[in-house]
């Protein structure tokens, strides 16, 4: 694979165990066999991936949603997904409520040599609880040596998870039990300052619709952040399924 390669994969894994590492946080570990460690050999935690989940009814295609390899541990041969237990009202979060050990999904992926967020000296992360899978892989794979603000809403303290990094990690915590309701995530985010001398910088944003598209604009009108050194996406919008909500998501990347 070279240096700019984009490999699609897709494969159906089986479920080793799953628990819950929050009274919010599902996480689903599944199996990895030869022929899958060897397609994952440079897939990335942290990486989006397709989940494709099977449905009851006969005349129904699977359900297509998009979320994160949490952790890819090719040694222990176990991939890792995080499901925001939110009850039956999703299929996903269905899906890891109901799932058992034995039971199979198809998950897509992409192999590619790039990296998640590009180098920088100061990074600005904020997600709320649909991002905190992925924004928690980035930053444990950050160097030693640059500074780094996370801004994470999850629903309750119960729900705050440990992140180990070698970088240096300030983490803020908001808590929101209703974010369909609204958010102050980015009132919050729009209240941190990099520092003034800083050059290499870097803002990533994972929300609800709303507040990744306030964050974007926001951040792209500062003169001193380069267009390149920001990626804002939501992952969901307040009263919409991922189907509805996906024609949104390009306006916010």
């Amino acid at each position: 694979m070279n240096s700019t390669e984009t490999k699609k994969i897709r494969s159906v894994f089986h479920v080793k165990h799953k628990e819950y590492i929050t009274p919010h946080f599902i996480r689903v570990i599944f199996n990895i066999n030869d022929n899958q460690a060897e397609m994952l050999a440079n897939v990335k935690s942290g990486s989006n991936n397709k989940i494709f989940i099977p449905t009851d009814e006969p005349d129904t295609q699977e359900i297509i949603r998009t979320y994160t390899n949490r952790k890819i541990d090719l040694e222990n041969r176990e991939l890792s997904i995080d499901f925001v237990a939110h009850g039956d009202n999703g299929p996903a979060s269905a899906w890891a409520l109901n799932v058992q050990e034995g039971d199979f999904l198809g998950i897509g992926m992409k192999a590619s040599p790039r990296p998640l967020v590009p180098e920088a000296n100061s990074y600005l992360f904020v997600g709320d609880a649909t991002a905190l899978p992925v924004i928690c892989a980035i930053v444990e794979q950050l160097p030693e040596g640059v500074n780094v603000k996370v801004l994470l809403e999850t629903f309750g303290k119960e729900d705050e998870v440990l992140s180990c990094s070698a970088a240096n990690v300030d983490i803020e915590w908001l808590y929101n039990p209703t974010p369909e309701k609204g958010s102050q995530l980015a009132e919050a985010a729009k209240q941190f300052k990099f520092p003034e001398d800083e050059q290499r910088k870097y803002v990533y944003v994972a929300a609800e619709y709303s507040t990744a598209k306030e964050l974007r604009d926001y951040f792209k009108a500062d003169p001193t952040l380069d267009s390149r050194a920001l990626h804002a996406i939501s992952y969901w919008k307040a009263g919409e399924s991922e189907d509805q909500a996906g024609l949104h998501k390009k306006q916010s990347s």
